[in-house]
């Protein structure tokens, strides 16, 4: 494995005494901003669908953003650790603000989608380079703490854009979102350019021959990442019917109070803050499968308590421990697959991850569609219910391998 410890020396004149090397603070930013420009664009497809009352709108726009990755997604991998990583995501970038431009002049809403799932297909390349690059910024030492910092800040942009997205859609249209998501591409590619200059592309792993299948193949193989991967895939799932199911629930829990059930979400995302910081420590960064194991634990009791306590003031901190969970192996898995995975193949596997997060997103949406099987409360028990057993298999399995969950060693 490709332990990066050559990666360091470009970057000496950036870090000027600080804990997190300045250049992966810069690409951390910018990825920041980016992600809250792609929320804006989501949701304003997403609200000029409703208000024009376009049926299966929203459908639509959710699809476009899924397929693609799901599709394409090793194949593109492969792209990212067969050429320069850093050239890849400023194409990437550059094809994601193009097709955000276009969007932002077309005036059908179905082209507009399709210009919206291209862009989607290039965020797989820009996505799966930035997490490749984001070691070689950091160096060895930090790249537990960046994806700290990178996890946390995620969950604030998913704070600051649904409402920023419903101001901005309510006061100047749908296009000022588009354009602002094709400006966030520009400047995250602005910030690549600083972080990752052109001299340190050779010290990026490459892998001159790859396979469609070496992402999952390294997925599969690596230590603990393997051995945990069907359970994190069964809370993908399992946050995927709740996100659908919850949303007719905890409206009836309250009695249809929007702020109220707005106030739910906001929760969720507040205590995956702390969780994703805390994760970030020293003490705790090698620790991979006791952070994903026990942050899949507080998701799937938070769930399942919520479903089974529907009281608005017992929902809060569940809220707040599911959130803490999720933000926590959030970044036991990106510290996991840096580690434990080849760096010649961080482009591939990550790419064929969002593709497996994809699919089991896009299949908790069909189950957590409401039925006249299964009531909404019911939904959200079964989402409780489906990551605690798949940990319990996850557990015996960890422990009939020997691997450790308390005194890991980065390889």
């Amino acid at each position: 494995m490709d332990t990066q410890k050559t990666r360091r020396a470009p970057f000496a004149a950036l870090r000027r005494g600080t804990a997190m090397p300045v250049a992966a603070q810069v690409l951390i930013a910018g990825t920041l901003f980016s992600r809250v420009g792609d929320t804006l664009a989501s949701l304003g497809l997403v609200l000029h669908a409703a208000d024009r009352d376009i049926r299966f709108g929203v459908t639509e726009v959710m699809l476009a953003e899924l397929i693609p990755t799901v599709l394409a997604a090793p194949l593109i991998g492969s792209v990212v650790d067969r050429f320069s990583a850093r050239a890849v995501c400023l194409w990437a970038l550059l094809a994601q603000s193009l097709s955000l431009g276009a969007a932002t002049v077309a005036g059908g809403f179905h082209v507009r989608v399709v210009l919206i799932a291209l862009s989607a297909l290039a965020g797989v390349a820009s996505v799966a380079a930035g997490f490749k690059m984001l070691p070689a910024v950091a160096g060895e030492r930090h790249t537990g703490r960046a994806n700290s910092l990178l996890t946390a800040g995620l969950s604030v942009a998913g704070l600051i854009g649904p409402p920023l997205a419903g101001f901005l859609n309510s006061q100047w249209g749908t296009g000022v979102l588009l354009a602002v998501d094709a400006v966030s591409f520009l400047v995250l590619a602005g910030c690549t350019m600083l972080a990752v200059p052109r001299s340190v592309d050779v010290a990026i792993g490459r892998r001159p021959a790859t396979r469609l299948a070496d992402g999952y193949r390294a997925l599969r193989d690596a230590p603990v990442v393997g051995t945990l991967m069907p359970a994190l895939a069964a809370s993908i799932l399992a946050i995927s019917i709740e996100n659908v199911a919850g949303v007719f629930y905890l409206r009836d829990v309250v009695d249809g109070n929007d702020t109220v059930f707005g106030l739910f979400l906001a929760t969720w995302a507040l205590g995956s803050v702390p969780g994703a910081l805390l994760a970030g420590r020293v003490r705790w960064a090698d620790r991979h499968t006791l952070l994903i194991l026990g942050g899949i634990t507080g998701m799937g009791l938070g769930l399942l308590l919520t479903g089974l306590i529907p009281v608005a003031a017992v929902i809060f901190p569940l809220f707040l421990i599911a959130g803490f969970g999720n933000g926590a192996c959030n970044v036991g898995l990106r510290n996991a697959v840096h580690s434990r995975v080849p760096a010649e193949v961080h482009g591939s596997a990550w790419a064929c991850f969002q593709a497996l997060s994809r699919s089991c997103i896009g299949l908790g949406f069909l189950l957590g569609t409401p039925n006249s099987l299964v009531s909404s409360q019911g939904q959200v028990i079964i989402s409780g219910v489906i990551p605690l057993v798949a940990i319990a298999w996850a557990g015996l399995v960890t422990v009939r391998r020997g691997e450790h969950t308390v005194t890991e060693t980065s390889a």
